[in-house]
């Protein structure tokens, strides 16, 4: 399955030609595209589609030999028994009787060589949105079974591997595979999960897809990587054909923005074929100013050069308040939680002006957001731009909650259990209870809050600063003795910080897992979810909402999802769980505007796929 190129919140059988569902949703008939092969020769086939997706759920999330059930296999997991899944349920052993159980569940019946029947436990209207990921792409068996097991066999790896030599049919090397890839967990050189594979380690390059180009090299020195066009490419199941026409592509990692722009006026002055991405602080490197702030147009300012962009996406970024924060140094709680109290997350909130950043910082290249679902998120009809914040820019009232909340601070609190604290193990005093006759605290107790942005986030660190701005001055003028500091964290420190609930509040987002309404409820409001576990917050509401809004997806009742899923939206807005900045083209990401000299044409941009970060180039010329 993919993305419909014309409308690109739709998808439409790719390698796949067609398929039949049964009544009950969990019997789906395939048949594929026959005459396609991967770009090292293989055909493509029924047998194929067995290899890959069982070596997902296999692989059960595994994908950088860290943790098991980090990745994203859950995606697909979730239509079948989510016990045997490390994210969705609980530790797995990656035993050979837990792989006879998830091989057991036939999720892949092989029925002719362009046949198969996919069976599911629970149906999802979401179905094409899952298998339009690339989390879940068809592999090419021979080319993946050989180079893990290269690799695997390493003797630095410390593995024992039970097969080294395959052999039988396609099913039984799979099964021979699949004992080898478990036969790495929680041994050798991964002991807290399983072996790495030659995807997520190689430097050699890959021709194990059926794209319009395929990996030649990857150059670690130099950082670049080669595309070469794949001449057998079978050009898509579109009316006009993908021709990948440009031979070779080098992709170069250039950390300096500066670097890159010249590099680019140089090619556009010699006609070179070039293209760079551009984020929202080089814009107007690039492009008019005043065209594209008061006419939405972007026109370019380099001759030789065309821009395209911004390209839309089905992600929005947002602040995150977090409840029961841990000090990163004795990974105790501190006794003061100001987000506890909702007057702290409203001050907060109605402290920024989000129309102003989104214009001058990030440059027009997003759009406000109200909720978590972004424009276009399927199931259509579930974005609604009538959900209201309970916020707004009002410094009036950021001086008013915040003088509430020093006179009668409150005293209860909730562990992320759900289970009261008891009394005095958090203290929420600063300031003063009472304004002396000057209208300032005479002896105020003093706390102080932390806010966080990842380095190169403009729109994060503008958020932050307005914010410390605003408490700062309404402290100093009442002498609270609260002081707002603001923390830039490189990307890796920062990730761990925040994903290990050290932060008060902090710039970040929902960047999509998969195309479906479900996908941001669960991961950043719902038990499991991992913003919840970063944040703390653990709201008995939303749990129900959630749960029923699950219930609903699995029986196919997309209007009552839809109207779950407003209610959910409507109680996280109440409560002032986030504060919703913008919905991004691509800008906080650094992709949102290419910009090609003009001997580059053809450019078919994100817009094929809404979910994905990246660039696309099946049609370059």
């Amino acid at each position: 399955m993919w993305y419909n190129s014309s409308n690109p919140s739709t998808v439409v059988p790719w390698l796949a030609q067609s398929y039949t569902t049964s009544p009950d949703g969990k019997t789906l008939n395939f048949t594929l595209r026959s005459g396609i092969k991967f770009a090292d020769g293989e055909a493509f086939n029924a047998s194929s589609v067995y290899f890959s997706m069982n070596r997902l759920l296999v692989f059960d999330g595994n994908t950088l030999a860290i943790a098991p059930g980090i990745g994203l296999a859950w995606v697909v997991q979730q239509l079948l028994n989510t016990s045997l899944s490390s994210n969705l349920c609980c530790h797995q052993n990656y035993s050979q009787a837990w792989l006879n159980q998830v091989l057991g569940e036939n999720f892949i019946q092989v029925t002719g060589q362009y046949t198969f029947t996919m069976h599911l436990q629970h149906p999802k209207a979401s179905l094409p949105y899952i298998f339009a990921g690339m989390y879940a792409p068809i592999l090419a068996p021979q080319f993946t079974m050989q180079r893990d097991i290269a690799l695997w066999s390493q003797t630095s790896n410390g593995y024992t591997l039970p097969y080294t030599k395959l052999s039988g049919n396609l099913q039984n090397m799979s099964y021979q595979y699949y004992m080898d890839e478990i036969s790495t967990c929680f041994t050798g050189a991964t002991k807290a999960a399983c072996g790495l594979t030659y995807y997520a380690s190689s430097i050699n390059g890959s021709m194990a897809g059926t794209g319009p180009y395929y990996i030649q090299s990857i150059n670690t020195a130099t950082n670049e990587i080669l595309l070469k066009a794949n001449s057998g490419y079978w050009g898509g199941p579109l009316a006009t054909k993908i021709e990948p026409q440009i031979g070779t592509i080098d992709i170069k990692y250039v950390p300096s923005a500066t670097t890159r722009g010249i590099d680019f006026q140089n090619a556009a002055k010699s006609g070179q074929a070039m293209t760079v991405d551009v984020s929202s602080a080089q814009l107007y490197d690039f492009v008019n100013r005043n065209d594209w702030l008061n006419n939405g147009t972007l026109v370019s300012t380099i001759s030789g050069a065309n821009v395209y962009g911004p390209e839309v996406s089905l992600n929005t970024l947002d602040t995150h308040f977090a409840t029961n924060v841990t000090n990163p140094l004795t990974g105790l709680l501190y006794t003061f939680q100001p987000f506890s109290d909702m007057r702290f997350r409203l001050a907060f909130a109605d402290s920024i002006n989000v129309s102003d950043i989104e214009r001058n910082t990030n440059n027009n290249l997003g759009k406000v957001a109200n909720e978590i679902y972004p424009p276009g998120l399927p199931p259509s009809g579930v974005y609604n731009s009538t959900v209201a914040t309970r916020y707004s820019f009002n410094l009036t009232a950021v001086q008013n909650l915040l003088l509430d909340a020093m006179l009668h601070p409150i005293t209860q609190f909730t562990f992320f259990n759900g289970t009261s604290a008891p009394n005095g193990y958090f203290n929420n005093t600063f300031g003063c209870s009472t304004l002396g006759a000057n209208g300032q605290c005479s002896h105020p107790v003093s706390q102080s809050i932390s806010l966080y942005y990842q380095v190169g986030d403009s729109v994060g660190q503008a958020i932050m600063d307005q914010v410390s701005t605003v408490f700062n001055n309404i402290s100093s003028t009442y002498n609270m003795g609260l002081t707002f500091g603001v923390v830039p964290l490189p990307a890796g420190q920062f990730q761990s910080y925040t994903l290990s609930g050290h932060a008060f509040a902090y710039g970040a987002g929902w960047f999509i897992d998969y195309p479906w309404v479900l996908d941001p409820m669960v991961v950043a409001f719902s038990p499991r979810g991992v913003d919840v576990g970063a944040t703390h917050l653990n709201i008995t509401a939303l749990n129900n909402l959630f749960n029923q809004a699950v219930a609903a997806d699995n029986a196919g009742n997309t209007t009552q999802l839809i109207s779950l899923a407003n209610s959910f939206m409507e109680e996280v807005n109440s409560l002032v769980l986030r504060v919703w900045l913008v919905y991004p083209d691509l800008a906080w990401a650094g992709s949102s505007i290419a910009v090609f000299t003009s001997t580059v044409k053809g450019y078919s941009g994100i817009s094929l796929n809404p979910a994905a970060f990246g660039m696309y180039f099946p049609s370059l010329y």
